[in-house]
């Protein structure tokens, strides 16, 4: 079991989500829903991992390509979405903002739009501005306990010209 109640104080370790918030938003006093990071203590399995790669010794540049960490991959996928999948799609990103960045430059020209369903992490608004492209946002909306899309309000987004993909 994995202790989710008890909240850890990241406040003052350099800590985007607490330390930031003035940075990104313009005022300290906000709260931070808008990055994925965790106040809670890591899971033990995570930092006994971790313990055994320290006590090893060497910390030298690792593939990731290799049978345990893809079949990895797989599992969590078979085991989340029941889902089939074939390793050899995998592509390794050192973070999501770049891969977001370098599909958007693959994807699209300058002056293009993107599609965003929001509300989103502002991190992929201030990517597609930061990429000569325009966000076209398509709100969600709360319907009892679920966000639902409208999909009149998508099909409008999608068919303009300057929205390729």
């Amino acid at each position: 079991m994995f202790d989710f109640d008890t909240s850890v104080n990241r406040r003052g370790t350099w800590c985007t989500q607490w330390d930031y918030v003035g940075d990104r938003f313009g005022a300290d006093d906000l709260l931070p829903f808008t990055i994925s990071d965790m106040d809670f203590a890591t899971a033990p399995c995570v930092i006994q991992a971790l313990q055994n790669r320290l006590n090893h010794g060497v910390f030298g540049y690792s593939r990731w390509q290799h049978g345990e960490f893809l079949g990895a991959i797989r599992h969590w996928y078979q085991q989340r979405f029941n889902c089939e999948i074939n390793t050899n799609w995998a592509a390794y990103g050192h973070s999501v903002i770049y891969m977001v960045s370098q599909l958007i430059r693959i994807w699209s020209k300058p002056g293009e739009n993107i599609v965003v369903h929001t509300p989103a992490y502002d991190g992929f608004y201030k990517v597609i501005h930061g990429n000569k492209r325009r966000l076209l946002p398509c709100s969600l909306e709360k319907q009892g306990n679920n966000w639902v899309c409208d999909m009149n309000q998508l099909e409008t987004l999608l068919s303009q010209p300057e929205t390729k993909r």
